[in-house]
């Protein structure tokens, strides 16, 4: 793939977070995930480069031949600059995992990038699907039809007790995993998340940041997932993830009027520095952008600002990151640089 071909999936806008779909603006993207190994073969971890240069080859042809309506994009790691991997990574369609070892990984990922398929991360495939709002069922749909077509081709590890073979144990079974990314502000100023989050392992389900495992929330952004998969359905696990999720939309919504009712001069001022400061301020980090991004996002929702909508604000979201800028400046960006590049952008955001 070309150098030009490359940018242009890295520039592409992220549908999955930048466009607007649930009135709520709680849920800002919905990902499901099918872990699937060719029956025969070592997992990834046991491949030398040969092999699994060869595995990532048999099944981009397969991709390509079995799906070709998708129109995939193959993208080899090994061709990607540091910074074109953090925005892939950003934008969830790489995994951490896969970025400690190259050789032999591919991403194949569709047009609209709301599909895409890791080869040899964890396991041999890594099918994704992510769509904006709450679209858990609809979701299923389009990565269900995905997993049929390619095992028209492809033979995949199965055991008849414990379902699909899987490199991590968490997985075995159906091999899904499906999540919800939440905006929780309100739940987050009124201390009510841990109460919450306390109860998740006792129905099958846990809380991670915005990158996953191991990874921190940022700004009051949090991925709620199933923890297993074996012995449930994958209607069982889309079902009792759906429920979980709108009772801890009900509870941010409460914690809303709650803050509307008892802290709105102190909820009104919060919200108007955290639009002084991204429309105005010359300096932001990371942190300070995504705190004031947050807040704007509660605000907005809650009827209290009008000065930027939620399109825009989603796609600030994610563009004042740092690979995002340091793709955007086509260059490496030392700390101060990405300070003034990141306030430089937001400033923009609201020129407009």
């Amino acid at each position: 793939m070309s150098r030009a071909e490359i940018e242009k999936i890295t520039n592409l806008p992220y549908a999955a977070w930048v466009e607007p779909y649930d009135s709520r603006q709680i849920v800002l993207s919905s990902r499901l995930r099918l872990a699937r190994n060719l029956a025969g073969r070592p997992f990834p971890n046991r491949l030398d480069d040969t092999a699994a240069t060869a595995l990532a080859q048999e099944v981009a042809d397969c991709l390509t031949k079995l799906t070709p309506e998708n129109d995939w994009q193959l993208l080899r790691l090994d061709d990607l600059l540091q910074a074109e991997k953090g925005v892939l990574l950003e934008k969830h369609l790489l995994s951490r995992d896969i970025l400690q070892h190259t050789p032999g990984r591919l991403l194949a990922v569709n047009g609209l990038q709301s599909l895409a398929v890791m080869i040899n991360e964890e396991d041999h495939l890594r099918m994704q699907v992510i769509l904006p709002g709450l679209q858990l069922a609809a979701g299923w749909q389009q990565l269900s039809v995905l997993d049929d077509k390619l095992a028209l081709g492809l033979d995949f590890a199965y055991d008849e007790k414990l379902g699909f073979l899987t490199s991590c144990p968490s997985n075995l079974g159906t091999g899904l995993r499906a999540s919800v990314m939440l905006h929780l502000p309100a739940l987050h100023l009124t201390n009510k998340l841990e109460g919450i989050f306390r109860q998740l392992p006792q129905v099958g389900l846990t809380v991670r940041g915005v990158y996953g495992e191991g990874s921190q929330s940022q700004s009051g952004l949090y991925q709620i997932s199933n923890q297993i998969s074996l012995g449930y359905s994958e209607d069982d696990i889309i079902s009792r993830l759906q429920q979980l999720v709108e009772e801890i939309i009900a509870n941010e919504m409460q914690a809303r009027e709650w803050l509307r009712q008892n802290r709105l001069p102190w909820l009104q001022d919060r919200v108007g520095r955290a639009v002084g400061a991204l429309a105005n301020a010359w300096l932001l980090s990371s942190g300070e952008a995504m705190e004031h991004i947050s807040m704007l996002r509660l605000g907005l929702a809650m009827g209290l600002c009008d000065s930027i909508g939620y399109q825009e604000l989603n796609l600030m979201m994610l563009s004042v990151q740092t690979p995002f800028l340091q793709v955007g400046a086509s260059k490496e960006l030392n700390e101060f640089e990405r300070d003034q590049c990141r306030a430089a952008l937001t400033r923009r955001f609201f020129s407009k």
